[in-house]
Order: C-alpha cells, then structure tokens, then sequence
C-alpha cells in the first residue's frame, strides 16, 4: 500500500518532546479522560495500541489506569521514547511506520486503537488507505478513539477593546491553510467515513477551549513555533512570536475547536 502524506514538519528533540508532553496534558484537560466512557473495557486481559505516540506520554498514563492491561506506544521514530528504565512495565515500545502494513502479530489482536493529532500527516486523498490500515489492528468489536483540531475553527477572540492582533490573525489563517493537494474536509467528514468504513460510530463530540485554557493554547503554539526558529535560526519567526506574546498579555488569543470521534468495529460487514 502506498501512502501519499506530508513530511514531518517538527523536530525530534528536546523542544519537540516537551511541547507533546505539554499539549498532551493540556488537550487532556479538554478532553476530560484518557479514554471515553462509552468505551466498554470490562475484561482484565485488554490490548490497546497508541499509533503515533510520539514520547509515550498518553500510553504510559493509560498503562497506569490499567495496569492488567497490555499498552503498546507506536510511532515512526523512537527518539522521543522514555529511556527503557523509566518506562510503565506494561507498555511495549515499537518504532514503525504506521502508514505501512502492521506486522502480521498485530493484526487483530487489539481492543482499542487511538489516534490523536495526525493533521498534517493525513490529507483528503489518503484518509481511506490510512484509516483501512488502522482498522486492520481492530478485533470484532474493537473501538478506534481519534482526536484532531478543527483547523477551520480557528479565528480571533479579543478582549482589548479592538486594538489591532496581526500575529493572532495570521496564525489563524495559518490553521486555515492545508497542503496544497489537500483541504480539512476529511476532518469534518470524519464520522462519514467512520462509518463508510464500517463503523458504528458512538461518540462525535465537538469540544471548545475553556476561557481559564486560552492562554496555555497560546503557549503552545509558541512553543512549536520556538521549534521553527531552533531550525531557523535568524528567521523572522522571532517577530512573529513577539507579536503573540504581547497579544496574548492584552488579552487575544486564537480559539480552536476539536473532534472527538469513538467508533466501533462491527463484527459482521453490512450487506
């Protein structure tokens, strides 16, 4: 199978890791739980696989929530792993492509897959392979968990009596602006093709920013563009992030939405 996607546009360094483990905690306010209530786990010997774990961080929280569990934390590199002494010891590490056929010991053999923050991988021409991919991993019966922005949403909220935001406006119209082959359809879309691909979907939630998170929204997005400038160095993002911060302390910031989908593989294909 082939698979068209974007490059990786961020660093796997330091910066990059605590930025993850930063948006984690903060999307992890937002979202309320590591998985959704309607995600029936009522067995002890449960498997759940994290595709694109990036440092492990939602795998090794989860493995302590489950600790009969057996969690396993994917992704493409295994430079922002934890070292293996201070990793959950019910969490197995691995690093493959997830774009690419899974090795044949995975294919359905898990209870749960979750997928989370894989906008600039996944582009309107390549979300059927990508999302038929994951499925393979799914027992009858599995549920797939996948959280994105709704890149669409975001705009400029003000409280500074309308004085000027330049770097809040471009940066929304930087969520505005796909890959040039691509557009966002396919995150609006996604609980249609959920279920074209045969799954009863049981949760599409839509979730908002609390006011009290807005300016740790902000701190985040910074801190990927800090990544920018660490590869750029003498870039003019430094302007950029200046134009933020004194935004941000009069009160503006960029608001966005986010999808939470839940589906279900059925056990028997319809018709």
């Amino acid at each position: 199978m082939s698979i068209t996607t974007r490059p990786y546009v961020n660093e796997r360094h330091w910066l990059g890791s605590m930025r993850l483990n930063f948006q984690h905690f903060f999307m992890g306010r937002i979202v309320g739980h590591l998985l959704h209530p309607n995600i029936k786990l009522d067995k002890s010997d449960l498997h759940i696989i994290d595709l694109g774990a990036g440092t492990g961080i939602w795998a090794q929280e989860l493995a302590t929530e489950l600790p009969s569990a057996s969690i396993y934390a994917v992704d493409i590199s295994d430079e922002q792993f934890p070292p293996e002494k201070w990793r959950t010891p019910n969490v197995s590490f691995a690093a493959f492509d997830c774009l690419k056929p899974f090795p044949e010991e995975y294919l359905g053999r898990f209870d749960v897959v979750n997928v989370r923050a894989w906008l600039t991988i996944v582009n309107d021409d390549n979300k059927d392979p990508v999302l038929e991919n994951f499925l393979t991993l799914l027992k009858p019966g599995g549920y797939i968990q996948w959280f994105e922005p709704l890149p669409l949403t975001a705009h400029t909220v003000a409280r500074d009596n309308g004085q000027p935001t330049p770097g809040c406006d471009r940066l929304a119209k930087q969520w505005h602006k796909p890959a040039a082959h691509s557009s966002y359809d396919w995150v609006i879309n996604l609980s249609r093709t959920f279920t074209e691909h045969n799954l009863e979907v049981i949760v599409d939630e839509t979730l908002s920013t609390p006011d009290r998170y807005q300016p740790i929204a902000t701190q985040s997005w910074l801190a990927g563009l800090q990544e920018y400038r660490y590869q750029e160095q003498g870039s003019q993002l430094e302007e950029y992030q200046k134009q933020l911060i004194q935004e941000a302390k009069a009160g503006a910031f960029v608001d966005v939405k986010y999808t939470l989908l839940v589906g279900r593989k059925c056990n028997k294909r319809k018709g």
